[in-house]
């Protein structure tokens, strides 16, 4: 069993990279790996925007870049999370031998890992930090194997570094680690490999300047820090109790360490000062930045593990339990995706990641071209569309100036400022993601803009340009919007109708019910489509429309109670639903002979009519015909028992039969 404690370990880890892909970085990566596939050689300019298409692009990704692009080429997005499976495996293979080498029992460092595992785990993602990932735990076998006398490793990082540096920004990572070793070994009177390291780490602090970008790289990696107030992001923030669980257990566990270390009096060697410098170092930079808890994670992993196995009992029992817990740990989330219909092993894309159906809407109806998009759906569409179209903003931070930025880290914008920004990248649709908390959503003034889409994935606006009237008149929504951060975006009726808009008033009036109906309030909506109908001019005259406005209409004048209105709205009109509330508005005024006439109507048209159905029973009951009556409601609940009209029929039939 202690020989297949490690490769439990990397099915643990396995388990957590091989999820559905939920990373939209991936697509701009992919894009400019293909742009370098295709042309030979690395953009220094912001070639996917339209906004800013000669702002100075940073690119310091664009090896691992390549090799995305080509694993996608292979085999699509699945092809992109087992590249991130295979670097991830490396990573903890490369770790397990470390906490081994200095002295780990192996459950101890199975466990370590595993817990160090899940700290990393939302860095688990298909994106150039990987390569960091890689770089980090080489260099700390390379430590390992020069203290062991075999130095060759170490040095052979200097080359590696090369690669490194062009393929992931975090590059910088790896000489300040050694330069913290370096102190904590000199302090340990570990003094040749003191020395050692500082110079492997002087080697390559030349190579953070080695890569197309030059000495802008110092820009690059000076944002990592004050990202929060160039732009604020996710993974950006502070580590937070308890969403960040899993970080604060690997550092209460190097705590509880610590003191037991004190209280036992084997504090000697137990975290040496090169080993816990750089993990203090990295530590407090993932305390305040989230996005390097995975490398904190990959050091306090050994570090633990030894830590644990100098403080635990070496018994059996503790390897089968190892095995036992990361066993159940990595079989359990399958089990219960495949009990509850869900495929056991998917890698493809995740579902609603990205608003397919927004995006399909903004590309039909040729809206790209100059379209306003919010940072995380600008990845995607620098994927889809490019190079016939470009993007207003895309999650490339650097990419864009710093005044960019300050405007849109803003949530009190003005509407007038908001305007006289777009204006000046010609801005003339927009496409807004998080419609229920987007604040930009309320800046859009009626006035000028055309709400043309709603659902879930997103809002649409479009300017009010000529070219576009026809659009608009067939599909604006009668929205406005408000924000305030308790309450997120809030819709709100246009009651009065923008100057500009090209919908006529009778339809404006139409589309008015329909939102006010939906939203529950039935007699505004009643009220509108009066209005509506009221205001019949032109397009508003054709049978279809009156017809489509008079059933809206007298559906709600039965909620409201008033069937005599129901009835005369319904008058002449002789669709199947039309009949079958007229017949629901004629038994309420006491006609049930003339009711069940329309019933039979329906019935006849669409024989399926569950409502009809029901009417018909009803009908039938107040003439006196029980038999027919109870057949009715019978043969309703033998077809759709779960029918909103089923308890009714089922308390109908009940006394029919007399129980």
């Amino acid at each position: 069993m202690m020989a297949g404690v490690p490769y439990l370990l990397l099915l643990f880890v396995a388990g957590r990279c091989l999820v559905p892909m939920d990373e939209t970085d991936l697509f701009f990566n992919l894009r400019l790996g293909e742009i370098v596939l295709s042309t030979g050689h690395v953009p220094t300019e912001n070639l996917l925007s339209f906004a800013h298409p000669t702002a100075p692009d940073i690119n310091l990704a664009w090896l691992f870049q390549i090799v995305l692009a080509l694993a996608y080429r292979a085999a699509g997005i699945p092809g992109t999370v087992l590249l991130k499976t295979g670097f991830v495996l490396g990573t903890w293979a490369i770790l397990y031998r470390v906490a081994i080498r200095r002295g780990a029992h192996p459950a101890a460092s199975a466990l370590a890992l595993a817990l160090a595992a899940w700290s990393a785990e939302p860095r688990f993602v298909e994106r150039p930090h990987l390569v960091t990932f890689l770089g980090l735990a080489l260099l700390l076998a390379a430590l390992e194997r020069a203290e062991a006398g075999r130095p060759r490793l170490l040095w052979l990082l200097v080359p590696l570094g090369l690669l490194w540096a062009n393929a992931n920004s975090c590059f910088f990572l790896a000489p300040a680690i050694l330069l913290l070793y370096a102190a904590g070994a000199w302090l340990d009177g570990a003094l040749v490999a003191s020395r050692r390291a500082a110079l492997v780490a002087l080697a390559l602090v030349p190579l953070l300047f080695a890569t197309p970008s030059g000495l802008a790289c110092l820009i690059y990696i000076a944002n990592h820090i004050r990202m929060p107030w160039l732009r604020p992001l996710q993974e950006y923030r502070r580590a937070r109790w308890p969403l960040d669980g899993p970080f604060f257990f690997l550092v209460a566990g190097l705590g509880c360490a610590a003191i037991a270390s004190l209280v036992f009096r084997k504090a000697r060697g137990l975290i040496p000062l090169r080993v816990l410098f750089p993990l203090l170092a990295l530590g407090v930079l993932g305390a305040f930045r989230i996005r390097f808890v995975a490398e904190f994670s990959m050091l306090a992993g050994p570090a633990l593990a030894v830590a644990a196995t100098r403080l635990l009992p070496r018994r059996r029992i503790v390897v089968w339990s190892a095995a036992a817990l990361l066993l159940t740990l990595t079989a359990v989330p399958r089990a219960q995706a495949a009990l509850a219909g869900a495929r056991w092993l998917d890698i493809g894309l995740e579902a609603d990641l990205l608003p397919e159906a927004a995006i399909a809407f903004v590309e039909q109806h040729g809206l790209r071209a100059r379209l306003y998009n919010d940072l995380e759906v600008g990845s995607y569409l620098t994927w889809r569309g490019w190079p016939a179209f470009r993007v207003f903003q895309d999650p490339r931070i650097n990419g864009y100036p710093e005044s960019f930025h300050a405007v849109l880290r803003r949530t009190d914008l003005s509407r007038e400022q908001w305007q006289h920004w777009l204006d000046g990248y010609s801005v003339d649709a927009a496409l807004l993601t998080y419609p229920g908390v987007n604040p930009r959503g309320a800046w859009f003034d009626p006035e000028k803009w055309a709400l043309v889409y709603r659902a879930s994935d997103g809002l649409v606006f479009t300017r009010r340009l000529p070219e576009r009237a026809a659009l608009i008149a067939g599909l604006e929504i009668p929205l406005g919007f408000s924000y305030a951060p308790a309450t997120g975006l809030l819709p709100s009726p246009l009651l009065q109708r923008p100057a500009q808009t090209t919908v006529p008033e009778c339809e404006w009036q139409h589309r008015l019910g329909d939102l006010q109906r939906a939203a529950g309030d039935a007699r505004a909506a009643m009220t509108a489509y009066q209005s509506a109908l009221a205001a019949s001019l032109g397009p508003c005259r054709e049978p279809e429309w009156q017809e489509t406005v008079r059933k809206a209409s007298a559906a709600l004048a039965l909620q409201l109670g008033d069937p005599d209105k129901a009835a005369s709205l319904l008058d002449g009109l002789t669709a199947p639903e039309a009949r079958t509330n007229h017949g629901f508005a004629l038994l309420a005024l006491g006609s049930a002979a003339l009711a069940l006439a329309d019933f039979d109507a329906a019935l006849a048209a669409l024989p399926n009519s569950d409502e009809a159905c029901f009417g018909r029973g009803l009908a039938l009951q107040a003439l006196g015909r029980r038999a027919e009556a109870a057949a009715a409601f019978s043969e309703l609940l033998a077809r759709s028992p779960g029918h909103l009209s089923a308890p009714a029929a089922r308390e109908h039939l009940r006394r029919l039969r007399g129980q």
